[in-house]
């Protein structure tokens, strides 16, 4: 099996052609819902919303190594969901009517960089429960980790972004 990296950089490589297919309007709506869907996550996760969850769930039995778990299957469940119904049916559509290969595949890539860093990100800090990662990572697997979406950018990060695209689809 190759490197784990690799899966997720063909990923991010494919959200860049699907965004080039779908135009950079429907891109940014994409775009405001990821970061809408991260900001949920991480408030969730490291504000004391998350704190009561954890206690909760330690006192029911269940341990630190499952907690993680836990946490990184529903952060990647909620991920899923909210991409596939951005990318499914209608959604925000920024206004614009230029057509834009450039600024359409930069988008696709950013809601790669979006979408499968942040997979990555929770799926690494739950010790991969879906698969069989062996942990002999390359020096571009142990760079790339430390610049994820999640591991950079806190949720008020998430929140102030995805509030000013929300204007922009507003004001014309």
């Amino acid at each position: 099996m190759g490197p784990v990296e690799v899966v997720f950089l063909i990923l991010i490589g494919l959200f860049g052609a699907i965004g080039v297919v779908r135009g950079w309007q429907r891109e940014l709506g994409v775009t405001t819902m990821l970061l809408i869907t991260l900001f949920v996550i991480e408030f969730v996760l490291t504000t004391s919303v998350g704190q009561r969850i954890e206690s909760f769930l330690t006192g029911a039995g269940v341990s630190q190594e499952q907690l993680l778990v836990i946490e990184s299957m529903a952060a990647v469940g909620l991920l899923l969901l909210v991409t596939f119904i951005s990318y499914q049916g209608l959604g925000l559509v920024y206004p614009g009517s230029s057509k834009n290969s450039l600024l359409s595949l930069l988008i696709g890539l950013l809601n790669g960089y979006l979408f499968a860093g942040s997979l990555w990100y929770y799926l690494a800090r739950a010790n991969w429960p879906l698969a069989n990662v062996v942990p002999d990572y390359s020096q571009f697997y142990d760079f790339f980790v430390q610049i994820l979406p999640p591991a950079i950018f806190g949720w008020q990060f998430f929140i102030l972004l995805a509030v000013a695209m929300l204007i922009l689809r507003v004001v014309r």
